[in-house]
């Protein structure tokens, strides 16, 4: 049986995600059981056969192991809720409400872009899905409007691999934070906000200066939907993520608050008839979560072989002091050693399966050097996360690049530059856990305040602009300012401020001294954009109509017959029918599901019957 689940499990994750888990997978198993023919820090005592199986099979750290565990109580729940408030139209609204507050200033679509993929990534919790479904939108936005393939496809996917980590509604990785370190995820949720809003204030910095630069067109606001009217029309769409977080404030467990936020979506949408979730499109929702389930529990257990493995032969343990030995304790060579291999593993694997491999190698490394528990478990799980845009393979930005018709390796890149701050923040951790709200008030203010002005003074420096183009050797001070901004504290951050404020003052002396010479040079467009002179952004705004749509037919009788099988389902659970009458219980739900089928299929063609002729094809389609 063990023999066939491995089998099956690693069938499942290369249909999934691909070959390259599953060879990760097998190398730590082959590992495993021929330990004593491995060289140096790999030599070890060999696993028999039937001590690696049962440990995979039985064992607490094998394929039933956290990582499952956490996607059969939690994740899927949370995937639910995210797909219950995509189908009420949730999606459109963000991306609608972005471009409201943003599309008008400097880069505007790209800033929409920025702050539309955070919200909607909330949701998702997956860089490739968020930039498969705001993408679609923002990309060719960009690209009409004179942005260049490679930064629109960038800026997307750099945007949209944070959705993971912005509060409240994170990716699958938070759930398995919290069940490693043992503590609730509300902790977590906590812990995340501020490197969060650092990683999209380093974003809208780069995309604000790279505009500036580039001299990129922005959106009319005649065009755009204003924001008080937005709000007060579909503003109701933000209730289930308000309620999110006073829950979790309020202490209530993980699954409730899911089960909670999941019932209050459904009742949400009923308020305006454009967002009525029918029961086809809770269909539709039920469907999206199996599949999004299907490879994350897929790479979930494939993890797990991983995490047995190591645990069967004590790797873990050989691993962390060889690394010690080779660091002679320098925290900050371990800190170099330890996200050389989370980008290392991450040419490969989804970020979930990065930071489960990291819990059994390098956050045992950090905390051995005094890393605090949540410092070291940060570090690895945004490393994980920049695994969809870090090359070689960088699905997100893969993703982007074929939206915006872009070269892959560009693309990639450019999400590298603009997502920087993913790279920067998490060793901030080890170092200032203060931006984990670990200390007093004034420590964890001043470290967010000079690591938002480190990190906007790298931003500056990538781009070479602040108000006019700058020099060679300003854009190295830059650099060093920012550095000692985010890495350092006390002397180092004055430093910092000084040597970031004489580059501002000589920026803005030069800007003085020939703002044309300046702004001509540095609004010289880009070779390879291409605006679209018949674009009309308004065409893209439009409100989408109250009508329910072909695909919601017969909405309040479907429902009213859901409601009765889910009656009679809960009266059969009381009556205990499945432990004393298995028979009749399984007679029970064969003759619900003929109820349920056959009246959704009655309601639907009486709605046929009455529906208008007109769209013909789309009826005949449905």
């Amino acid at each position: 049986a063990a023999v066939v689940l491995v089998a099956v499990v690693a069938e499942a994750v290369r249909r999934t995600v691909g070959w390259a888990l599953v060879i990760v997978a097998a190398l730590f198993v082959v590992h495993a059981l021929f330990a004593d023919r491995f060289p140096g820090v790999l030599y070890g005592a060999p696993v028999s056969p039937t001590s690696l199986l049962q440990t995979l099979f039985f064992g607490d750290a094998g394929i039933f192991g956290i990582p499952v565990l956490v996607m059969a109580q939690y994740v899927v729940l949370f995937l639910l809720f995210g797909r219950l408030l995509q189908a009420t139209g949730a999606g459109d609204f963000f991306n609608r409400l972005a471009f409201a507050i943003f599309g008008h200033r400097v880069g505007g679509p790209a800033k929409a872009a920025v702050v539309s993929s955070g919200l909607f990534g909330t949701l998702s919790g997956s860089g490739v899905s968020n930039v498969l479904t705001t993408g679609a939108f923002t990309i060719p936005m960009m690209r009409r409007l004179g942005y260049r393939a490679s930064f629109a496809g960038g800026v997307e996917s750099a945007a949209a691999v944070g959705g993971a980590i912005m509060p409240p509604v994170m990716g699958a990785v938070a759930f398995m934070m919290a069940e490693f370190m043992g503590v609730s995820y509300a902790a977590i949720v906590a812990a995340a906000i501020l490197p969060a809003l650092l990683y999209y204030f380093a974003i809208y910095c780069t995309v604000h200066l790279e505009a500036r630069r580039l001299g990129l067109a922005t959106l009319d606001r005649r065009m755009l939907p204003r924001v008080a009217p937005l709000l007060r029309s579909h503003g109701y769409l933000l209730a289930p993520l308000v309620l999110i977080v006073v829950l979790l404030v309020a202490g209530y467990s993980i699954v409730l608050v899911a089960m909670i936020t999941s019932l209050a979506t459904i009742l949400v949408s009923f308020t305006r008839p454009a967002t009525r979730l029918s029961p086809s499109r809770l269909v539709d929702a039920l469907a999206d979560t199996a599949q999004a389930t299907t490879s994350l529990s897929a790479t979930c257990a494939c993890a797990g072989i991983i995490i047995g493995a190591i645990f069967a032969t004590g790797l873990s343990f050989q691993v962390t002091q060889a690394v010690m030995g080779l660091a002679a304790n320098q925290l900050w060579l371990l800190v170099v050693l330890s996200a050389l291999i989370a980008l290392v593993l991450g040419t490969g694997l989804t970020a979930s399966a990065v930071y489960i491999t990291m819990v059994a190698t390098v956050i045992p490394i950090l905390k051995a050097a005094g890393v605090s528990d949540m410092g070291a478990h940060m570090f690895a799980f945004y490393y994980g996360v920049v695994s969809d845009i870090t090359p070689p393979t960088a699905l997100a930005a893969v993703a982007a690049a074929g939206i915006a018709r872009a070269n892959p390796m560009a693309t990639m890149l450019a999400a590298s530059r603009i997502g920087i701050a993913a790279f920067l923040v998490p060793i901030t951790f080890v170092y200032s856990p203060a931006l984990l709200l670990q200390g007093d008030w004034t420590t964890i203010v001043a470290a967010t305040i000079t690591a938002g002005l480190g990190l906007f003074a790298i931003a500056a420096a990538l781009a070479g602009f602040v108000t006019c183009e700058l020099p060679a050797w300003a854009r190295m001070t830059c650099l060093v300012a920012g550095a000692l901004l985010v890495f350092s504290g006390g002397i180092g951050d004055l430093v910092g401020i000084l040597a970031l404020g004489v580059v501002m003052m000589v920026d803005r002396r030069r800007r003085l001294a020939a703002p044309v010479m300046h702004a001509a040079k540095a609004h010289k467009p880009d070779a390879d954009a291409t605006p679209d002179a018949d674009f009309d952004p308004r065409l893209a705004f439009e409100a989408p109509a109250d009508a329910a749509g072909p695909r919601d037919f017969g909405c309040w009788p479907a429902w009213l017959i859901i409601g009765l099988v889910v009656v009679a389902m809960a009266i059969m659970g009381r009556t205990h029918l499945h432990a004393h009458a298995p028979l009749a219980w399984l007679a029970s739900l064969a003759g619900l599901s003929i109820v349920l089928v056959g009246g959704l299929r009655a309601v639907i063609a009486m709605s046929l019957l009455d529906a208008p002729r007109e769209p013909t094809a789309a009826l005949a389609m449905e």
